[in-house]
């Protein structure tokens, strides 16, 4: 099938590695706002509707363009695939205002109607089986980083805590964690927007706390590259994490939360609980042997590139049965 494309509309790591592998023409409409929905859906309806692609893929989320997809090609007879990452409402309520109804309506919709859906890990491809889905596992693939920005961190020892300030993302725990350490020569950076739960973060922020707020592209590669240690935590069960593929991709230590998804995958991070004194023990235990953990992200890199191949040769073959 040579006439593959890829839409998407949000910019996200996992769309643009994946469509540039797969050799798909990549269409992103990330677009904020009240008229992000109109907007999207009048430049998308005509990729669908006439470009005669022979394979569509479409990113999940969101969930209105993964039904929309089901939708057109459905008229087109085109054969389309769903990257649906993440967006299950896991840990979340699946029934109750209108807006949750409708999303589950377009979700058990999208899943029955793709011809494939794509998921990340044996967990959520059960979940796609029982709703009469045909899933296939393909974890993110490793970014490359290329044409970055050099930047210079403050501390001698610096600590990068990925975070986009979401509500299953421990933040007031690793500053009070970072708080025990009492450690001057260290700082503990934080990326994402941290208005979005300004009320969440603790009153007193120690002063080797740096909130980066929104990182421009071309620098955060130069941040992964300039830390000592990677922070990537969520609350929530069966989550893949980017940044911990971000992590181990720079070869850095990679101390992340004690989910069984991440502990199957990620076997040389350490792991801990999302408490205070558990993440501050993890970065004590790191600290004290950087260049074993180092060692270990090492031959994780290796053996989770070598997974991936496999994963995605498995992808092909149903591709290639379509």
């Amino acid at each position: 099938m040579n006439n593959k494309i890829w839409i998407a509309w949000e910019t996200q790591r996992r769309s643009l590695e994946l469509a540039n592998y797969l050799g798909c023409k990549l269409y992103i409409f990330d677009i904020s706002g009240y008229l992000r929905y109109p907007v999207c859906i009048l430049k998308t309806i005509p990729l669908l509707l006439f470009l005669k692609a022979d394979i569509v893929f479409v990113q999940n989320p969101s969930i209105v363009l993964a039904a929309l997809a089901c939708f057109c090609t459905r008229i087109t007879k085109t054969r389309l695939v769903v990257d649906r990452h993440s967006n299950f409402r896991l840990n979340k309520p699946q029934s109750g205002s209108f807006p949750i109804w409708l999303f589950m309506r377009f979700h058990y919709y999208s899943l029955r109607s793709a011809d494939l859906t794509i998921v990340t890990n044996k967990f959520i491809a059960d979940l796609v089986t029982k709703s009469n889905g045909k899933p296939v596992i393909l974890p993110d693939k490793l970014p490359e980083f290329h044409n970055f920005n050099q930047v210079n961190l403050r501390g001698e020892i610096n600590i990068l805590y990925i975070a986009s300030f979401g509500l299953d993302e421990p933040v007031r725990e690793v500053i009070e964690a970072f708080s025990l350490l009492d450690m001057t020569n260290c700082c503990l950076y934080i990326t994402g927007n941290y208005k979005k739960r300004s009320d969440y973060l603790p009153v007193k922020i120690p002063e080797r706390v740096i909130f980066t707020a929104f990182i421009p592209e071309n620098d955060y590669p130069g941040f992964l590259m300039e830390s000592d240690i990677i922070i990537v935590l969520t609350k929530s069960d069966h989550c893949m994490l980017c940044g911990c593929y971000e992590a181990v991709s720079v070869g850095k230590p990679l101390i992340t939360s004690n989910k069984i998804v991440l502990r199957d995958y990620f076997r040389g991070a350490f792991f801990v609980d999302n408490e205070p004194e558990s993440i501050g023990s993890g970065i004590k235990t790191v600290l004290s042997d950087i260049s074993g953990y180092t060692q270990k992200t090492l031959s994780m890199k290796n053996d989770i590139e070598q997974k991936w191949q496999t994963h995605y040769r498995n992808f092909l073959q149903n591709i290639n049965s379509l």
